[in-house]
């Protein structure tokens, strides 16, 4: 079992940040240790006598599994009493109430004469209400109980905050949550959100909170306003989305978008500096063996005949098959649909999927035969890439819901493992096996689902290089995506080194003060 002192110095000037400041965050790298930072903190206050319920929010496989199990391998951690509120279909109790309302359904119907295939979907209909119900009054039982500390969902906050709202109507009790850490705090960055309001309408309530992320601005600076607003109430980045365009943005009216001012990068980061804290890997080199990753672009050329009709279809909006076309209606839909073709296989009208080429399959399998016995992760984007991986390498598994597949793939028994960004951003170790090689075989736009899955093999426990292949069609919108995400990269890179530029002047200043006491 890990103790204190596995601890590493930039992890202890994190707990440290977090105990300072009640209204905080740490902007660290995918990898570092953000979770025992924060159980290490909750762990220091309960130790205290500090009062008051702690609540984490996080992505689903984060809950479930991570912080779960944190607290069961480090020491100072396992004190803290605990409980995650969710329920499951394949919970046993749940199954159970389905089993008794379906098999009595079931056998009414049998006894009227249904047919088994008919009376099976009546059952299935007839029982769902009766699992829905039994969920519900599962997590409020869970809500309920009298722990230290609970983890929920992200999808879940909206109903907890709800049922908190119904129980101070009908009993008095209030939201218990004073303390509160959102990881992954970047999933509360547009305010119009459900989730956002909901956390917003209980943040009077909070003595605490703290946001962990390793990617605050992946996207653009604007998602900056909603995630402080939440902490400081408006004080450094003002009272409004609207006054936070209009100080630090111009609009581009043609585009409907805002650009940052020149400057403004700076001018946002000196306002923050003092409450967000930010911990990149290069930092800690001297204290973690964490290999970094390098980007490898597969540059594929698409056959002439294929360019030419990517090239009419990129024109004319409209792509012609053998026997079809399919039209983009608008610029969103062609973009997508120019993505698919560089993939190989397009969706018609109907949601069929058109094959068009195998390119990039092929390249796949060179790539494979390449790196020999060494064990690949490949990344896909759209299902109909899935069903073509699946049929080209029928020996690959698929990430699973639950990652049951991660001791396989950390025990090298998985040679081709096939993962969705979406469902593999975040909370998952696949960094301990042989693998250390990422395919990204669909280019997708979002920097923070690229950087996190990304470090699921860069962090620490890697022994080795990570190398993200990139598999990129010539002349197409493949190289535009990866562009993209590279000028986010930037951006979010300037938001972290003026930051820190900040804070070494905020601590320069504090120590000629000290010093200047001193001297009188």
């Amino acid at each position: 079992m890990l103790t204190r002192s596995h601890l590493h110095p930039y992890q202890l000037e994190c707990i440290e940040h977090l105990e300072d400041n009640p209204f905080s965050a740490l902007y660290i790298d995918v990898g570092l240790g953000k979770s025992i930072i924060s159980l290490t903190a909750i762990a220091n206050a309960l130790n205290r006598g500090d009062t008051g319920r702690w609540l984490v929010i996080a992505p689903l496989r984060v809950a479930r599994a991570t912080w779960p199990e944190e607290i069961k391998e480090w020491k100072q951690a396992t004190g803290i009493e605990h409980t995650l509120i969710r329920a499951e279909d394949s919970d046993d109790d749940i199954r159970a109430v389905y089993k008794e309302h379906y098999d009595r359904f079931y056998a009414a119907e049998r006894r009227v004469g249904e047919t088994p295939r008919v009376a099976t979907r009546n059952a299935a209909r007839k029982a769902s209400p009766y699992r829905q119900a039994a969920k519900e009054a599962k997590r409020q039982r869970l809500a309920l109980e009298d722990t230290e500390l609970h983890i929920i969902n992200v999808e879940q906050l909206v109903w907890l905050v709800e049922f908190w709202e119904e129980r101070g109507r009908t009993t008095g009790e209030r939201w218990p949550y004073v303390n509160v850490i959102l990881d992954e705090s970047s999933k509360f960055k547009d305010p119009s959100t459900k989730r956002w309001k909901a956390l917003n309408k209980a943040r009077g309530r909070m003595k605490r909170l703290h946001q962990l992320t390793a990617s605050p601005a992946s996207e653009h600076y604007e998602g900056l306003f909603a995630q402080l607003f939440l902490m400081d109430r408006g004080k450094r980045l003002g009272n409004s989305m609207h006054s936070y365009h209009k100080k630090y943005f111009h609009e581009i009216r043609k585009a409907h978008k805002w650009k940052l001012r020149p400057g403004s990068d700076k001018r946002i980061s000196e306002r923050i500096a003092d409450i967000c804290k930010v911990v990149k890997l290069a930092d800690v080199r001297d204290y973690v063996k964490v290999e970094d990753w390098v980007p490898i672009k597969r540059r594929i050329v698409l056959p002439t005949d294929i360019q030419q009709r990517y090239r009419n279809f990129e024109r004319d909006f409209i792509l012609e098959l053998d026997d079809d076309i399919i039209e983009a209606m608008n610029a969103g839909a062609l973009f997508n649909k120019l993505l698919q073709l560089s993939a190989g296989a397009v969706y018609d009208a109907e949601k069929n999927v058109r094959a068009i080429h195998d390119e990039k399959i092929e390249d796949l399998k060179e790539l494979i035969e390449e790196l020999g016995d060494t064990p690949i992760m490949v990344t896909y984007w759209f299902q109909s890439t899935l069903a073509r991986l699946k049929k080209a390498f029928p020996e690959a598994v698929v990430m699973d819901r639950e990652a049951k597949c991660k001791d396989a793939w950390n025990a090298g028994k998985i040679k081709i493992l096939l993962v969705h960004p979406a469902s593999a951003g975040h909370g998952l170790n696949l960094q301990k096996g042989p693998g250390h090689d990422i395919a990204i075989f669909d280019p997708f736009y979002s920097r923070e689902l690229y950087e996190q899955v990304i470090g699921r093999l860069a962090r620490q426990g890697q022994r080795k290089l990570v190398r993200v292949w990139q598999l990129t069609c010539v002349d197409t919108y493949d190289e535009l995506v990866y562009e993209c995400l590279e000028d986010k990269h930037q951006g979010q890179e300037r938001l972290f080194k003026f930051i820190r530029a900040a804070r070494a002047r905020f601590a320069n200043d504090n120590e000629r003060r000290t010093n200047r006491v001193k001297a009188a």
